[in-house]
């Protein structure tokens, strides 16, 4: 007996909340019930079930790391991508996604030496109304040509040529050989009433949560303190990191605002070349001059280098 092949994947050409995210490397959807009701059995075989509250929600990964705080904080709109069929013509042999009101709550960046970074992100779909299904927030629609490659993404951040902590009298630290930086949105969401999935879902500004960590090297040694000891020993202040981008892209400097480092994880080891430290590290705010996504006082910027 033959079947028809019915495979699909090569997951590209993202555009989320207005945004065109290249580099595209994973694209997890999950869809179903979020409460499963069960009774007791009281002699029955099996219990009686029902199932409540539809959801579709997912985890997206792309190497164009720079748009990551422009998801968080875009206008909630669509989510597509392609993905191409398997032994179909290229003129009609790709399938369209289409998710609808992905609210984004958590976004990560991520860098390791050696390889190109990349921004990761979660998102929960908001039903448009009490009689929207999983149907609606995430449709499917086949026989669609090539689509047209994000040019313009922004890949890169391979290398990181020097990092200093501090905006007066810096630490310099040499020999980075990660970055992580998360960002973290409380997420509220309901469904009630005659709602079949949450209409309501809202990612909420106040409490959000940013926490990241450094991996380096340095093992320069001043006043009897290691460069670890003098970076946790150091008061409250910006993290600046210069990125390598991409072919002859500019370089873009990321820099982390109200940094705080609190513990040292020191690695020595006979089966690695060098001695390495990695420091995690948290964002604190100042109520005089609070921090925000947006505006003059940004928790994160990743401009070009001027």
């Amino acid at each position: 007996m033959s079947t028809v092949n019915q495979r699909i994947g090569v997951p590209q050409a993202m555009t989320i909340n207005g945004i065109d995210a290249g580099g595209l490397m994973s694209a997890r959807i999950q869809a179903g019930y979020d409460n499963i009701l069960g009774s007791e059995p009281d002699g029955l075989a099996v219990p009686v079930s029902d199932r409540e509250i539809q959801f579709v929600r997912g985890t997206v990964v792309t190497q164009d790391w720079i748009e990551a705080i422009n998801l968080l904080t875009g206008v909630v709109g669509t989510y597509v991508f392609y993905e191409r069929r398997s032994g179909t013509a290229e003129a009609t042999g790709y399938v369209i996604h289409t998710i609808t009101a992905p609210v984004i709550h958590k976004v990560n960046i991520d860098f390791a030496k050696g390889r190109y970074a990349t921004a990761t992100f979660d998102f929960e779909c908001r039903a448009a109304d009490t009689i929207t299904t999983i149907a609606d927030m995430w449709a499917m629609t086949d026989i669609h040509a090539a689509p047209a490659a994000v040019l313009a993404a922004a890949r890169g951040g391979w290398r990181i040529h020097t990092a200093n902590f501090g905006s007066i009298a810096p630490i310099f630290v040499y020999h980075v050989t990660a970055f992580n930086f998360t960002l973290t949105l409380p997420l509220v969401k309901e469904c009630n009433d005659d709602d079949i999935a949450y209409t309501a879902v809202d990612a909420r500004l106040s409490g959000m949560t940013a926490t990241g960590s450094i991996t380096f090297q340095d093992s320069a040694i001043d006043s009897a303190k290691l460069k670890a000891e003098q970076v946790i020993l150091h008061a409250r202040d910006p993290l600046h990191l210069n990125c390598l981008q991409s072919g002859n892209a500019a370089d873009r400097i990321i820099i982390i605002a109200g940094v705080v480092f609190d513990s040292i994880g020191g690695n020595t080891d006979v089966t690695k070349p060098f001695s390495d430290y990695s420091m995690p590290f948290r964002v604190v705010n100042d109520s005089a001059v609070p921090l925000t996504l947006d505006g003059d006082n940004k928790i994160i910027t990743t401009d070009e280098e001027s």
